[in-house]
């Protein structure tokens, strides 16, 4: 518990200084007039992406989106640490497993993830993208933890390796953002081919962008559950 209330503040002090530096070197104090939506559309179609909106907040505007991620990280961070008990877990309450959430959980599951996983790469080329894709898997989880216990569910997907693949995919985000530096290239700047509009693999960054934020939206997400479920008993 005194390990988790330093290292808890310390990551997410360190998080937002990161955010912070990567966006005072990646402002440039310029950019399309608001009142005049064109030269937004116009820069996101030549990053050869078909969803416009996906094409702007992942290419024109990744700043912003960065800075969302920035939020959610904070909030899953302020979550494990002010749920963390000073005396271990709290006492599940047992509640009979339903036979028709259970059924449930074992029809739908499979269609959710599907479901999820489209919506998060196909998120350039139709609506959609990571965030969506994310929660939406992320609520499969849930059903699962409603028909079986959150418990058994944390134990069969090993929640200190999800917690590591999140931050993975947070430092994975940096790593791409920061990666046209060593280039002589701005922060942000697009170093993929942007492809052919319309295909699976077009729209230069935007597929990595959408695939990294999907698995943190639904590893975070689920860590969030997990840690209230764990703190006020089972569901």
């Amino acid at each position: 518990m005194k390990t988790t209330r330093i290292v808890v503040p310390a990551a997410a002090c360190a998080l937002v200084g990161a955010f912070c530096a990567i966006a005072w070197h990646g402002l440039d104090g310029a950019g399309p007039n608001a009142a005049d939506v064109s030269p937004w559309i116009e820069s996101a179609e030549a990053l050869g992406a078909r969803n416009v909106v996906s094409s702007i907040i992942l290419g024109v505007r990744i700043l912003d989106t960065l800075v969302e991620i920035l939020v959610f990280t904070v909030a899953v961070l302020g979550v494990r640490y002010f749920l963390e008990l000073p005396h271990g877990r709290a006492a599940a309450e047992e509640i009979p497993e339903s036979r028709l959430v259970g059924v449930s959980a074992a029809i739908l599951l499979p269609l959710i993830v599907v479901i999820g996983t489209y919506v998060t790469i196909y998120g350039h080329l139709s609506p959609g993208g990571g965030f969506s894709g994310g929660a939406i898997t992320a609520t499969g989880l849930l059903l699962v933890a409603a028909a079986v216990g959150a418990e058994r569910v944390g134990a069969r997907f090993h929640e200190g390796a999800f917690e590591r693949v999140e931050w993975g995919a947070l430092a994975a985000l940096l790593v791409l953002a920061l990666l046209p530096v060593p280039f002589g290239k701005a922060p942000f700047t697009d170093l993929l081919p942007a492809g052919a509009a319309g295909r699976l693999l077009s729209g230069g960054t935007i597929l990595p962008y959408n695939l990294l934020i999907g698995t943190k939206v639904l590893l975070g997400t689920w860590v969030i559950i997990h840690h209230f479920l764990r703190h006020r008993g089972e569901i």
